[in-house]
């Protein structure tokens, strides 16, 4: 997959100013945890649970709606984290990719992973598995527990691979609109699910001395 910076189809600069936000931030600021990634990345900060527990590990979130793999590979191919030296950097992308053939994005999601060990080797990296969409099972949620089922394989010796909480599809297979609001996107709820375990392993990889 190649390294792509998205078109200005709105011709407002959006994705441009973006970039060059997180690009300044990364020059200034010090993150103990990056999180880098699509939308779910980039509304996390607005979430309860960012800000009572994820904050105070002092955090950078750099996630922009509508990113795909080759989206971010563009960024990281630019050197926007390059100045920064978190110990721990959680990714969440493909979301935006399910459509593309299954081995394109497995193989994409693992030259992220080189590129981000090659600039940040002593970083702990984690990749969330792709999250499924639509109110009931459907042909694109088979379609990402094939590329999930692939994913820690994919990564091996690269980055630790974080489940996705069953309780997001119910006992019925059915997601909640409680859970994700347009039954793609979490709501305060659904992120408290996924991100919960995301919150034991950072925990866990900044203090292990306290894992029990």
């Amino acid at each position: 997959m190649d390294s792509l910076a998205r078109k200005d189809t709105f011709g407002d600069h959006r994705w441009d100013d973006l970039h060059n936000w997180f690009t300044s931030e990364a020059k200034v600021k010090e993150a103990e945890v990056l999180f880098l990634g699509d939308d779910h990345i980039a509304l996390l900060e607005q979430m309860l649970i960012y800000r009572e527990n994820f904050a105070p590990l002092h955090c950078l979130c750099f996630g922009a709606f509508g990113d795909r793999i080759c989206d971010l590979q563009w960024r990281l191919d630019q050197g926007y984290i390059a100045g920064l030296t978190p110990r721990v950097i959680v990714v969440s992308i493909g979301n935006c990719d399910v459509g593309q053939d299954e081995c394109i994005i497995l193989d994409g999601i693992n030259k992220i992973a080189e590129t981000i060990k090659k600039s940040n080797p002593t970083s702990r990296l984690f990749f969330l598995k792709l999250l499924p969409t639509g109110r009931e099972p459907n042909p694109r949620r088979d379609f990402v527990n094939a590329v999930n089922n692939k994913l820690e394989e994919y990564l091996k010796n690269l980055a630790d691979v974080i489940d996705i909480d069953p309780s997001i599809q119910g006992t019925n297979g059915k997601i909640d609109v409680h859970d994700m609001f347009d039954y793609v996107h979490l709501t305060q709820e659904g992120y408290r699910k996924i991100f919960e375990p995301v919150l034991v392993a950072v925990a866990s990889a900044i203090n292990p001395e306290n894992t029990s």
